[in-house]
């Protein structure tokens, strides 16, 4: 019944649906809920939500997407199969995309890259995610989260080339500079995490 008050004629009505719906998906127990609420059909719904005229709709279906692209591989797949990416991808690029509507659409990139199988980060990759992440890295908040997503499609990428005998087809995606800042970062973690990934994926 929740998921069916999504689609609302009221955003008054789909507003509170879409925050317990969000609020359900992000519960920890042992429960996996966020798959009661996939199997009741909201990712669709979810999907068409993105584009709503109500800002912060918007900002609750990204959110809960994004909670449910942190799961596993099959739930990341009911995001990628509904065809939210490509607007995702728009909403994390554009500049005029409000900020808090964009900071979970970037969240919902960072945990599908970051969690999802070797088959969807190519997906991802096709639909313009590494700009995404690459723009992240000056995001003091998602920056680590960015790398850690950047170092899973150049491993990706590695296997590629492997397969084709050629050179990774994903490291030409990246600015490779801001790696290389990252470097000297004040946080060793990240300056650590960057030089791993400057050092295996663009010193030849």
């Amino acid at each position: 019944r929740l998921v069916q008050l999504l689609m609302h004629r009221s955003w008054r009505v789909t507003k509170p649906a879409l925050r317990t719906i969000g609020n359900i998906v992000c519960a920890e127990d042992d429960t996996d809920y966020t798959q009661h609420i996939i199997e009741a059909g909201a990712v669709p719904c979810l999907r068409q939500l993105i584009a709503h005229n109500n800002r912060e709709i918007q900002k609750e279906a990204c959110w809960t997407l994004s909670n449910i692209a942190a799961g596993t591989i099959e739930q990341i797949q009911t995001v990628l199969d509904s065809g939210a990416v490509p607007s995702l991808v728009k909403l994390a690029s554009a500049t005029d995309t409000d900020p808090e509507v964009k900071n979970e659409a970037c969240w919902v990139v960072l945990n599908a890259t970051s969690c999802g199988s070797d088959g969807q980060i190519e997906y991802l990759v096709k639909q313009g995610c590494v700009s995404v992440l690459g723009e992240l890295l000056s995001e003091t908040s998602m920056v680590m989260m960015a790398l850690e997503g950047l170092e899973r499609i150049l491993q990706v990428g590695e296997e590629e080339a492997k397969r084709i005998m050629g050179t990774n087809p994903y490291a030409s995606l990246l600015t490779t500079s801001r790696i290389e800042e990252l470097e000297a970062h004040k946080s060793s973690a990240i300056a650590k995490r960057a030089s791993r990934i400057w050092k295996h994926h663009f010193v030849s």
